[in-house]
């Protein structure tokens, strides 16, 4: 099968598209035929050593959507030809085949596409996460969401706009305003050319908001707290532009402020958690209450592109790989 192989940590160009055996599904495995590859910040932090991998080379990817091929011993609770969707450290989603722990799949419903599921899942499972159960918001909640016309930042603006947030976005440029703006937001700020703390500070008449969704890091992160309310929160749950390097304690202090740096992982940590999430963002999907549809789609062999893209900050919505 062809896949993408990282030989070692470095930039886009240790992806190698090569030719590597189809794996076999081991106890409680099952071997999924690809349709879909997703593509997050997660990958580039993987690829480049910021987060650690069990050894390489390793196929890169962790993320998919697809068709149970085959499974292996004691694997229950989905079947050969169902529609499944993932996201697995290890799984090696870059590729024709993958091979992931059956507790870690989720039925995808039949009006939802590979497209739609593969996104559901990080981006999807991070929006509702965020909103539901790190800082739920509600009617009158003041939200800001930055690079909200990203895969994950325009999630999270719809899931708060529908939950009656008043939600506050930033982008860097007008075409990507207009992205956030049609998902939800209801002001954006070009931090390319305002202070988004200023502006952010008018907008809410020097009250501030309630929560700071950033998945941006060390560029936003200090700044951020600049925006909070009174016993507002900081949810840094990503470092699109590096991760902060220290935490001043006085930003936290002023105003009674609090900090939560989470991991997805921790909030889908059981198959029961997973599944529940899942189908919730499957049924706003199907409901037409978020909009899951704004790809990038690319051929498998040109992974060294998506992760540059990305990267550079040149993308909007979701970017994935067609094996």
């Amino acid at each position: 099968m062809k896949a993408i192989v990282v030989h070692k940590p470095g930039d886009s160009s240790e992806m190698k598209y090569e030719e590597i055996p189809i794996p076999e599904p081991g106890e409680r495995e099952a071997l999924v035929k690809n349709h879909i590859c997703g593509i997050n910040y997660l990958d580039v932090y993987l690829r480049d050593g910021t987060f650690p991998t069990p050894k390489m080379p390793a196929v890169a990817g962790v993320e998919g959507a697809g068709v149970v091929e085959k499974l292996g011993p004691g694997a229950v609770g989905v079947a050969t030809g169902d529609h499944v969707a993932y996201f697995h450290v290890g799984s090696g989603s870059y590729a024709e085949y993958s091979v992931v722990p059956v507790e870690k799949l989720v039925k995808v419903p039949s009006n939802i596409s590979f497209e739609q599921a593969a996104t559901s899942m990080i981006q999807g499972l991070t929006a509702h996460y965020l909103t539901h159960s790190c800082y739920p918001v509600g009617p009158g909640t003041k939200v800001l969401v930055h690079a909200a016309a990203g895969g994950t930042g325009s999630l999270i603006c719809q899931v708060a706009k529908n939950a009656g947030a008043y939600v506050i976005g930033t982008t860097s440029t007008e075409e990507k305003a207009a992205k956030a703006k049609a998902c939800g937001a209801d002001e954006v700020i070009l931090y390319s050319k305002k202070d988004f703390v200023q502006e952010v500070n008018s907008l809410t008449y020097g009250g501030g908001v309630n929560v700071v969704y950033d998945g941006v890091g060390k560029a936003t992160f200090d700044k951020g707290f600049n925006c909070l309310a009174t016993r507002g929160t900081m949810v840094l749950f990503g470092g699109a532009s590096g991760y902060p390097e220290s935490l001043d304690l006085s930003l936290l202090s002023c105003g009674s402020r609090s900090l939560v740096h989470p991991k997805l992982f921790d909030y889908v940590s059981t198959p029961e958690e997973l599944k529940t999430r899942a189908d919730d963002v499957f049924k706003w999907i199907t409901e037409g209450k978020i909009k899951v549809g704004d790809f990038t789609v690319l051929p498998l062999s040109e992974a060294r592109k998506a992760h540059d893209m990305l990267e550079g900050k040149k993308t909007t919505g979701k970017v994935l790989l067609k094996p």
